[in-house]
């Protein structure tokens, strides 16, 4: 099934979808947000047929996943009828917003460019760039009419990667190491442990409480976090976050290297080529040219392993090549999406389905969030894409490449 997609028209090098905005870092540095409620209204004056589902689509993501959803959609006319309405959107809709300095409100300026990442957590914005760690709290009495203060630097080193969870700031600094930081603290600002936990780090992943390091793309370790139950919760976005009752109290109490992991599996870790993880399984891009995905398992009070059976993913091919190296990589709701060098691919229900066919500066994913867990932002030159995934698991079929642009499939024997 294809996405349901729109673009906004803007010079802008980060976008982020958080607490009902849409954050942009534009090209000349600007820190600015734009309420998403005003680009649906857009586009739903253009698609009025179309306005419930694209208000579930790109802004109430939530309504097709609780309780009252699974009782509506059991009725098998009524999916019928939201699938059929589904195809004709995704084959209509070719819409188009050009932002102007009208649509939204700067907060202040980067302090040094370029920025390498972007991460919103408990009502807080995080830049990583060359030069450090910045903070702004977004400061809502309602949680949803913001009052942001100027970029803070929080941290002095390189940032690549961000993180965040259970009240820990995770900062990648590449040779630098890895590093962590909390703003559950007296002064209520991140606060960041000066000694790093890993001499590298490229980037990073959660498995539940823990922090999966990436020192290489195609290596990583995985430290063992110990929490504790908190009685005051930090501020979350009533849009995107779940209150969490958990914070980290030792981080990296235990540690487990890539080859202890795999010692059940049917992988060997000298052919991988590049690796990531969700919170439950590890991807795996071999240099045979295959992507499998495996399950990991956490047996209590024994050594967590990578299961022995593997689940084939779709192949991309590029040429003579079998292989094609991600760039990035990110989770979604049954899946994955991998950005490559000309094109960004969504892996869901044995299908790799193409939904960007040229480069981009970055794609973002909102596993976490309720409200817009089935979207993906890719973000590129002078544009941004919203793509809203098909909420619902499709029939199996045989691993197989589609490429919705030039209206093509490949299918795996």
């Amino acid at each position: 099934m294809k996405t349901l997609k729109f673009t906004l028209e803007v010079d802008a090098i980060e976008s982020y979808i958080y607490s009902g905005h849409l954050f942009l870092i534009l090209l000349n540095g600007q820190v600015t947000y734009s309420p998403l409620s005003q680009i649906i209204y857009k586009l739903v004056n253009e698609y009025p047929k179309f306005e419930n589902l694209i208000r579930v689509s790109f802004h109430r993501n939530d309504y097709l996943s609780n309780r009252q959803a699974e009782v509506f959609f059991g009725i098998g006319e009524m999916k019928k009828s939201f699938i059929q309405l589904w195809e004709e959107a995704s084959e209509e809709m070719e819409f188009k917003i050009i932002l102007d300095e009208n649509d939204y409100t700067v907060i202040d300026e980067v302090p040094t460019m370029p920025v390498l990442d972007l991460k919103m957590y408990a009502m807080r914005l995080y830049i990583g760039s060359r030069e450090g760690l910045y903070e702004v709290k977004l400061n809502s009495d309602d949680r949803y009419t913001l009052k942001p203060t100027k970029v803070k630097k929080r941290f002095d080193a390189k940032v690549t990667c961000l993180n965040a969870k259970f009240g820990e700031i995770i900062i990648s600094s590449n040779s630098n190491g890895l590093f962590h930081g909390t703003f559950l603290n007296s002064s209520n600002n991140l606060i960041v442990n000066e000694e790093s936990v890993s001499k590298k780090s490229i980037r990073t992943g959660w498995s539940g409480y823990d922090v999966i390091n990436y020192d290489k793309q195609n290596d990583f370790d995985y430290y063992v976090n110990e929490t504790e139950k908190i009685e005051e919760k930090p501020t979350y976005s009533k849009f995107d976050e779940n209150s969490e009752r958990r914070r980290i109290t030792d981080f990296g109490s235990f540690k487990y290297d890539l080859s202890s992991l795999l010692s059940y599996s049917l992988i060997e870790k000298e052919q991988i080529n590049y690796c990531f993880n969700s919170s439950t399984s590890g991807f795996f891009f071999m240099k045979d040219g295959s992507f499998v995905n495996i399950n990991l398992k956490k047996p209590k009070d024994k050594q967590m392993y990578f299961v022995s059976k593997n689940n084939a993913l779709p192949i991309l091919k590029n040429g003579r090549a079998k292989f094609l190296k991600p760039l990035s990589t990110s989770i979604v709701p049954e899946g994955c999406v991998v950005e490559y060098f000309d094109k960004v691919v969504l892996y869901q229900n044995s299908k790799a389905k193409i939904i960007e066919t040229s480069p981009s500066i970055n794609v973002r994913t909102y596993p976490s969030s309720k409200r817009y867990r089935n979207l993906i932002s890719v973000t590129k030159e002078s544009e941004i894409t919203i793509h809203s995934i098909f909420p619902f698991k499709e029939d199996n079929f045989p691993l197989t490449v589609v490429d919705f642009e030039n209206n093509t499939a490949f299918e795996f024997a």
